[in-house]
């Protein structure tokens, strides 16, 4: 049985399916309520009840989001409803909304998309996630002070690892290391999210997504973050690269183009080779 959940500060409204909490039922369909852990651990979010009934396991809640229960808020990430709910929470309207934090990771999985582009999967502690906007980008905070600025390729939805893809540039410090020394289960620290360059879900009007290269990574957390809320905003892409073996996750591209009648999608080569037939 599905309740109805509105925030009337906002005049949102979402429904919320058997066994989903608020927290998962808001951002599956684009209202972007604050967490910080999703695991009731440290208690980020809390918000007020104002009519209705949740239900929720209480006493598995960590000393932080016990503390919010306790001063009688609910916890947004562990409570389902049980009737229609009215709710008082702060949203999450631009990215300045958003928490910046420096969080260690572990490399949890390396895979070479192309001959130059690597993706990496980042594992965060159990006690933490990272909030942010389809498009947005985190920092490498580096042993010698420097940093290095990637776009993340995934969804905010699909928050439980960060995705990223580095490419091998010349003479690159980092992508050296990133392709000849980094290996799985490396610690590193990052820092994030950053950026305005992210989808507005508040607007109906065509979307046009171009990308050169790893460009296509902030692209790719946009679509399927559009795909996600079930969005019917006319989307095209435009990938380019400069020959065919270099529009990595082509193949996934174009199974979207089954899956999503609302997506075209063009793909530019600037040096194609000659057995690409371009």
């Amino acid at each position: 049985m599905s309740f109805k959940v509105s925030v009337p500060a906002s005049g949102h409204e979402f429904t919320i399916e058997d066994n989903e909490t608020i927290l998962e039922a808001a951002l599956r369909q684009g209202v972007s309520l604050p967490y910080g852990c999703r695991n009731g651990i440290c208690g980020k979010c809390s918000g007020e009840v104002i009519s209705g009934k949740t239900l929720y396991d209480t006493g598995a809640l960590k000393e932080a989001a016990k503390k919010e229960h306790e001063a009688g808020k609910t916890l947004f990430c562990q409570a389902c409803a049980s009737s229609d709910l009215e709710i008082k929470v702060r949203e999450i309207v631009k990215s300045g909304d958003l928490e910046i934090k420096t969080l260690p990771c572990r490399v949890e999985k390396i895979q070479l998309l192309t001959n130059d582009v690597m993706m990496l999967k980042l594992k965060l502690p159990e006690t933490e996630r990272l909030q942010f906007m389809a498009g947005q980008y985190l920092e490498f905070l580096l042993k010698d002070g420097k940093r290095r600025a990637f776009s993340i390729a995934n969804a905010p939805h699909d928050d439980e690892c960060i995705e990223l893809h580095i490419r091998h540039v010349p003479d690159g410090q980092f992508g050296d290391f990133v392709f000849d020394g980094l290996k799985e289960k490396a610690l590193m620290r990052i820092e994030g999210p950053f950026g305005s360059y992210f989808l507005r879900d508040d607007s109906d009007r065509p979307i046009i997504l171009m990308g050169g290269g790893t460009g296509f990574a902030p692209l790719k957390g946009m679509l399927e973050h559009a795909f996600h809320i079930k969005s019917d905003r006319q989307i095209h892409l435009f990938c380019g690269a400069r020959a065919k073996r270099d529009l990595y996750m082509d193949a996934m591209v174009k199974a979207w183009l089954q899956q999503h009648s609302n997506l075209k999608y063009t793909a530019a080569l600037s040096e194609p080779l000659a057995d690409d037939n371009w």
